[in-house]
């Protein structure tokens, strides 16, 4: 299921480490290949393999970066488990974590544990992706968490989380 291995040369292990998440388009591509140009290795964490190995194959068109594809399900808290437990089995530290991946839906849909998709994965998937990683992160690590101006409009529905009652998509993404 994944698709990285250790860094490939000294070289490329003294380089400052980056995971990105939701890497394979828009934001977490362009945030992939600038931290890439900047001489991090990053680690595109992607849901999609055949999008995310199309993505690195067209950031790899210019030389010297270091990138490294990883697979998970932010919709699903055993792989994110599976995931943290394989990324320190490879990496040693984590020097930034990009939390970008995003999702928004017209229609409810449930993660793998239950919770309405879009407050699974843009937030409780995230949580728990950073809580799995910080013992790796050492002081001057960055967590940068990426998000819209949807929570301006939005409120947390503490009495309906999952939204099982008049969910939209806004009131969804905006929670």
């Amino acid at each position: 299921m994944r698709e990285t291995t250790k860094p490939a040369t000294e070289k490329e292990e003294s380089k400052k480490i980056a995971l990105v998440t939701g890497a394979n388009s828009g934001m977490g591509k362009a945030t992939a290949a600038a931290l890439a140009d900047l001489g991090f290795q990053v680690v595109m964490l992607c849901r999609n393999k055949a999008r995310a190995e199309a993505a690195k194959k067209e950031l790899e068109q210019v030389a010297g970066r270091a990138l490294h594809l990883m697979l998970c399900d932010l919709a699903s808290m055993n792989d994110i488990r599976k995931f943290t437990d394989e990324f320190k089995s490879i990496f040693p530290r984590l020097d930034v974590l990009v939390n970008n991946a995003g999702v928004i839906s017209l229609k409810r849909r449930l993660t793998k544990d239950g919770l309405e998709e879009q407050f699974g994965v843009n937030h409780i998937g995230h949580f728990l992706l950073t809580l799995r990683l910080i013992d790796i992160m050492k002081p001057g690590t960055r967590i940068v968490v990426v998000a819209s101006g949807a929570h301006k409009i939005g409120r947390i529905h503490f009495n309906d989380i999952n939204l099982k009652w008049g969910y939209n998509a806004v009131t969804a993404y905006s929670q």
